[in-house]
């Protein structure tokens, strides 16, 4: 079924007109002074502070809002609140003694064996234990690596593919037979 087209009322025109000379006007000028940047920065700063003309106001509410909200606790929330702040430093400093104490245990100065007590993770002693010996096995892997050695590394190339002619040439020019 074809589809039906409203009939166009000359309007299409007249836009596309308008939009061919706001683009011939605004053709593309570089910056070349810090002045002409600084006027470029301010126009768009300006622009993007009109889409949001009562920020500040706002803001200001939204702190006088939680000063109301603070004012209006009970000790008891308050006590509540310092007591789960208490809680969660205490909770984080064990984590980190028993993080310390598996890296101290599983470390062997006598075997060069060092574990970074931040590297380990987990949150229980199994789990950290498990985490300080998968970093002892990689470090351990990358102990027992060993340089490879590539037989006559650093001598001059086999004269391959080069005819007795041709080495005839380069003995005169080099006086080297190799």
């Amino acid at each position: 079924m074809p589809e039906q087209t409203a009939p166009t009322t000359g309007t299409e025109e007249t836009q596309n007109e308008q939009i061919d000379k706001v683009d011939e006007s605004k053709e593309f000028q570089a910056i070349t002074s810090q002045e002409g940047f600084d006027r470029a920065i301010q126009s768009r700063l300006a622009r993007e502070r009109a889409k949001f003309p009562d920020y500040d106001k706002f803001k200001a509410d939204a702190e006088k809002l939680r000063a109301v909200e603070e004012a209006n606790k009970t000790e008891e929330q308050k006590r509540q609140e310092q007591n789960a702040a208490r809680d969660r430093e205490l909770a984080e400093l064990k984590a980190e003694k028993l993080r310390s104490a598996v890296a101290a245990e599983k470390s062997d100065s006598s075997k060069g064996i060092t574990v970074p007590a931040n590297l380990l993770t987990g949150s229980t002693r199994e789990e950290l234990e498990a985490s300080a010996d998968a970093l002892i096995a990689f470090k351990g892997e990358a102990v027992t690596r060993q340089r490879v050695v590539v037989p006559r590394e650093g001598d001059a190339p086999a004269n391959a593919g080069v005819n007795e002619a041709d080495q005839a040439i380069l003995t005169g020019l080099f006086g080297n037979k190799n």
